[in-house]
């Protein structure tokens, strides 16, 4: 990769987190800032505009990075790649900005108010980055999943993704509202999952020459963890006493991912298998 490049790519992304800065500054009225906020030693001797910023440019960056990084994964070429990038990690900011109506009690309007104002510079950014890019489709499946294989995908994760959470929400492992906000705790829990198999169907395949093993991780970790852990570590930067929670979540979350990709494709190779074995039987026939 050539400095003009790098320089582009710099530019991009410190573009995409100062238009994040100025929307939040804009939206202001529907912060979810805490009253009495209980701030981080980073934030108390740095200043929380500073750490603010900080977290920006490392979410922006690590965006950045799992775009050039896993872009032989996304389905398309030029700014649909870039769309449909920038898409999926939006949607993943903003339903886990949601989670804070049933852990903090706040209000869904603010909270999706607050999510937009991640989701918007983030969705631009996938499609700058893709412009820069001239690579083709070269990973990326033939053929969309079909619509049996997407509903098996969202129900999938659900299933997944709310076992595990409600037995670390049970167990206490990681802070939770599912005793002060039961309904708005479940909901968002499936509703999570389900985006979480949105995004893995956005990307589709993540490498035809990878083993199914190998793939599942690269979703897991790469593709998912890498953002999803930007995001949360909003938290413990800014605020005191949420980093092993946030760590917690982070590596639960991981697991879950790859578990759900890989659950979901290695059912789509039976599915293929079964159909090419029906349709040998129709030609001997």
């Amino acid at each position: 990769m050539g400095k003009k490049k790098l320089v582009k790519i710099g530019s991009i992304i410190l573009i995409c987190a100062a238009i994040d800065i100025a929307l939040h500054l804009v939206t202001s009225e529907y912060s979810t800032m805490p009253k009495n906020p209980n701030y981080s030693k980073l934030a108390g001797q740095i200043g929380t505009e500073i750490t603010v910023t900080i977290w920006a440019l490392l979410a922006f960056s690590s965006a950045a990075y799992v775009f050039f990084r896993a872009q032989d994964s996304i389905i398309g070429a030029g700014i649909r790649k870039g769309i449909r990038y920038g898409s999926a990690i939006a949607l993943l900011w903003l339903f886990a900005m949601m989670e804070g109506v049933s852990l903090f009690g706040n209000s869904i309007i603010n909270e999706f108010v607050v999510g937009l104002s991640d989701a918007i510079p983030v969705l631009l950014m996938g499609i700058l980055l893709s412009l820069l890019e001239a690579k083709k489709e070269n990973n990326a499946p033939s053929e969309p999943l079909p619509f049996s294989q997407k509903i098996a995908t969202v129900f999938i994760f659900s299933l997944i993704f709310s076992c595990v959470r409600y037995l670390a929400y049970f167990t206490q492992v990681i802070n939770s509202g599912y005793q002060t906000s039961p309904f708005n705790t479940f909901l968002w829990t499936i509703l999570m999952g389900a985006c979480i198999g949105e995004v893995c169907i956005l990307f589709g395949n993540t490498g035809n020459n990878l083993s199914l093993e190998r793939r599942a991780v690269k979703f897991g970790v790469l593709i998912f963890g890498f953002n999803w852990a930007a995001f949360l570590i909003f938290m413990p930067l800014l605020f005191s006493g949420y980093l092993i929670d946030v760590l917690i979540r982070i590596v639960l979350d991981i697991l879950i991912a790859t578990i759900g990709y890989y659950l979901t494709f290695s059912l789509r190779i039976e599915h293929l298998r079964t159909a090419d074995i029906d349709d040998k039987s129709r030609l001997k026939i």
